[in-house]
């Protein structure tokens, strides 16, 4: 079986971080996989990691000759596995002019589905099958009009490997003394993650235990808008934006509390990350996360948009550190569902299964 994957990102995020675990597991079951991609780390960490590659750069969902290069690249492949919104608009009609048998798509996210005219076109494409990461995405999906029969749940999964040693001492990195609380949250500063709420449940928390510090990783184009908020706010001593981190599981290991305030979520594995690494999760209820967390027993969950209930959550966990142990225990063993074999396992069946609709056999093991 040869898998072709096309994916847009130009940075490092969730969904680069699943294509990444997705092609060495499938390299695993023999399964040959060609990555199309722009150049950016997932390129560049699937060539060094011996993965087959095309450069291939995307100007938006209308970009004819992006489609028509894609086309080019795809014959041959018995599968076409596209990442990423872009990836989907120009790789299902360049799947279809290549004469791939099986075309599938992965929604890692639970944005409603577009009312508008592309969208409506968008989405009656020749798919074989979408592949949900959670309840969430795959409500969402339905209610967009997508038949259940195209739908499948396909969880994201989280490499249970120890962070690498050398990491930075977290609370040195954000001037704090040893023993200070810190609450963490490692996701990109985009406008569903919903860090102004974050913002504002940590000035709430810091009122009432000023010693405490928020440590947040990622990067992103709401960074702007955050710093104003945190300086209107006076939490410059509080709220730190450590920006982009390639030891950000090491210095997750080092958070009090993990904290999350999305109001749109597909799954989110760095609240996988978190549970694997025995840090009590608070988060919002948005999209897959109650996949992820049950409330009270693997974490705290609280509704999206409410920065008080978020904040509640957070003083509740520091007041009680048997509650912290509980949840922890707990998470250690529900995480175990979101193991990435489990998801190579899930996407090389779902392949099959789409391939013998085609009347086409499969060689993967």
């Amino acid at each position: 079986m040869k898998v072709a994957h096309l994916d847009t990102g130009r940075t490092w995020r969730g969904g680069q971080g699943q294509v990444m675990l997705l092609l060495e597991g499938l390299r695993q079951h023999g399964v040959d996989s060609l990555l199309l991609a722009p150049h950016g780390p997932l390129l560049d960490r699937a060539r060094a990691a011996g993965i087959e590659t095309r450069v291939w750069p995307s100007h938006g969902e209308l970009d004819v000759a992006a489609a028509l290069a894609a086309a080019r690249h795809l014959r041959g492949a018995d599968v076409a596995h596209a990442h990423s919104a872009h990836a989907h608009a120009l790789g299902v009609p360049a799947a279809r002019l290549a004469r791939v048998p099986g075309v599938v798509v992965s929604r890692r996210v639970d944005f409603e589905v577009g009312r508008g005219a592309f969208s409506r076109l968008k989405y009656r494409m020749p798919v074989d099958r979408y592949f949900c990461i959670s309840r969430g995405v795959l409500e969402v999906m339905e209610r967009g009009g997508v038949p259940r029969e195209r739908l499948a749940l396909v969880p994201s999964g989280v490499a249970f490997l120890d962070p690498p040693p050398g990491a930075a001492d977290l609370r040195t990195l954000i001037g704090a003394t040893p023993g200070t609380d810190v609450v963490g949250t490692v996701a990109a500063l985009a406008p569903h993650k919903n860090h102004a709420d974050l913002m504002r449940a940590a000035a709430i928390v810091v009122r009432e235990r000023p010693a405490v510090r928020f440590a947040w990783l990622g990067e992103g184009e709401c960074r702007g808008a955050l710093e104003r908020q945190r300086r209107e706010l006076g939490l410059e001593h509080a709220v730190h934006l450590l920006g982009f981190r390639s030891d950000a599981l090491a210095l997750m290991t080092q958070f009090s509390i993990f904290a999350l305030a999305s109001y749109l979520e597909g799954l989110c594995t760095s609240l996988l990350d978190a549970q694997r690494l025995s840090v009590p999760v608070v988060a919002t209820s948005a999209g897959g996360i109650p996949d992820v967390i049950e409330d009270g027993v693997s974490g705290r969950l609280v509704p999206p948009r409410d920065p008080a209930a978020l904040a509640r959550g957070i003083l509740e966990a520091m007041d009680h550190p048997d509650l912290r142990t509980s949840w922890v225990r707990a998470a250690r063993s529900s995480v175990e569902r979101f193991r990435a074999e489990r998801m190579v396992e899930n996407t090389l069946r779902n392949y099959r299964e789409v391939l013998a609709a085609h009347g086409v056999e499969s060689e993967a093991r």
